[in-house]
């Protein structure tokens, strides 16, 4: 793979009164693989090439400076990551031909490296699973064990469940082996369990929310699609429709105020009050996550029976108010891009920092949106979105000193970027802008 340099990258904006035709431009398509896709796999395979010890997807820099992160970095595995990125690698595979900024060599190269660190990372994931009581904890030694975070070795908590455990399922779903299939479907299943039971851990944290969040029931999501694409099992298919068909109506009926539209990231665990706080990424990723979701289960088998048809219909009318209210709430115009977390009471935010991730994931939302939006005025205001969302991110997050991989935070009160990792202090393995943007242009593209 060729070291590609981009100091001359420039961005494409977007006018105003855009249109979904000018979304449908080749121009727009050839500039967003050129942009996001074709740099992240090649950043990805050279980074593979140099450190060839390391056998899972090497993300261990620093997104912020672009440099490498120190020695010891490669003595912790994130189990985030060995599920995010076998997703997102094998997402990227049926894609490789359509990189025109790649030589025929290169794509043969990507293919075989991103193979083989889906297979890698997958077998590994089932180790974890394994040494730690069926969990995939946030942080392991090199022996798949959990580990805190002086080093030492602990046992898992099979009470819980966190996100790693939903990561690492859709991982193994991911492969497209069937007995990894069946176990990343177990996995989901053992986990929506603990979701309903609230036992649902961020262990990638050492304070826990005191008020029941919706990330869990948002990140079943998108293993409908995934689980579809992979399996024809009527049987396994059936299992994660319904729970996350379950999810998604629990997600609307509490976490949703049907007469304002407004979003609550938090809801009292015993009252299921809702409270103020917003983390507008987090609900546009709901939005996009939970439309896919439908699209897939409305087009798949089993069909959908007429319960469940009235509430993918519910869905489908309100997702497209929820995103509006929630990106008008989170968008920062002083400095564009989108806070990471607000109070809708007075409308300012309580963390003013702006992560990366929420941009592709509102663009993917905001697409998801125009599908099953009919209504000329929310078109409109969803596609204005669309330009301030797409105008600030190419603009403002591409680091072109380390391959126009993302900055991973800018201040909202400077505009600057910043060292903070909202999760892992890593550099993410082509999951959120990536993964999301692929989709988004196979959605604009059937619009």
């Amino acid at each position: 793979m060729r070291v590609k340099h981009y100091d001359g990258y420039r961005p494409l904006l977007l006018d105003e009164a855009l249109t979904v035709e000018r979304l449908k431009c080749d121009d727009y398509r050839a500039f967003v693989l050129g942009a996001c896709i074709e740099p992240g796999v090649r950043l990805i395979v050279l980074r593979d090439a140099k450190n060839a010890n390391w056998p899972y997807v090497d993300t261990k820099f620093n997104p912020g400076l672009g440099a490498d992160l120190a020695p010891e970095s490669y003595h912790i595995v994130h189990s985030w990551f060995l599920g995010r990125g076998s997703q997102a690698l094998d997402g990227h595979l049926p894609w490789l031909d359509k990189l025109e900024g790649l030589d025929g060599v290169e794509r043969s190269e990507a293919g075989s490296v991103f193979g083989r660190l889906v297979a890698t990372m997958t077998e590994a994931i089932e180790v974890m699973m394994a040494r730690n009581n069926g969990r995939c904890p946030f942080r392991t030694n090199l022996r798949l064990k959990e580990i805190d975070e002086a080093g030492r070795e602990i046992e898992s908590d099979t009470k819980q469940a966190g996100a790693g455990d939903l990561f690492c399922a859709k991982g193994l779903i991911a492969s497209g082996r069937k007995p990894m299939i069946e176990l990343g479907v177990k996995a989901l299943l053992d986990a929506a369990a603990k979701i309903r039971a609230g036992s649902y851990g961020h262990d990638q944290f050492k304070e826990q929310p005191k008020e029941l969040g919706h990330g869990p029931k948002m990140l079943f999501q998108d293993a409908v699609s995934l689980l579809y694409a992979k399996s024809d099992d009527a049987r396994l298919r059936g299992q994660i429709a319904d729970v996350a068909t379950e999810f998604l109506a629990f997600v609307l009926d509490k976490h949703c105020d049907p007469q304002t539209g407004v979003f609550s990231e938090y809801i009292d665990y015993k009252t299921h009050a809702r409270g103020t706080q917003l983390d507008p990424g987090h609900c546009n990723e709901f939005v996009g996550l939970g439309l896919g979701a439908i699209a897939t289960v409305e087009a798949g088998q089993p069909a959908p029976d007429a319960g469940r048809r009235k509430l993918l219909a519910r869905a489908k009318a309100e997702m497209p108010r929820l995103l509006i209210r929630s990106t008008r709430f989170g968008y920062n115009p002083a400095h564009p891009g989108m806070y990471k977390l607000l109070d809708t009471a007075t409308g300012k935010p309580i963390n003013p920092e702006m992560p990366w991730w929420n941009l592709p994931e509102t663009l993917r939302a905001v697409v998801r949106c125009l599908q099953v939006s009919d209504d000329g005025a929310t078109r409109a205001e969803l596609l204005e979105l669309y330009r301030l969302c797409h105008n600030a991110y190419f603009a403002n997050y591409l680091n072109r000193g380390n391959m126009l991989f993302p900055f991973q935070t800018i201040s909202g009160l400077t505009g600057k970027v910043i060292d903070v990792a909202p999760a892992v202090p890593e550099g993410d393995p082509l999951y959120h802008t990536n993964l999301a943007m692929l989709e988004t242009l196979e959605v604009i593209e059937a619009l």
